[in-house]
């Protein structure tokens, strides 16, 4: 029962590390072009990623403060 236990946490930390390397990925991209605005399919495809991965790295962004999002439904430097 332990080594299942074990299994869950190591799946579990790799999708925190995974998670939290997409949000420092996102955060360099939007660093690095200023004035750039995403719409949440778009920030999937730039990302190579699942639509609610991105909406989840996107929505993370917003609630620290370092994205907001336009009246058009973008996503863009706060």
């Amino acid at each position: 029962m332990q080594d299942t236990n074990r299994d869950r946490l190591t799946q579990h930390d790799h999708y925190v590390q995974g998670f939290e390397a997409a949000v420092r990925r996102a955060e360099a991209e939007f660093l690095e072009m200023p004035g750039l605005k995403l719409t949440e399919a778009q920030a999937a495809r730039l990302w190579s990623c699942e639509a609610d991965v991105a909406v989840a790295v996107l929505t993370r962004l917003t609630e620290s403060l370092f994205l907001t999002r336009t009246r058009s439904g973008a996503f863009c430097r706060a």
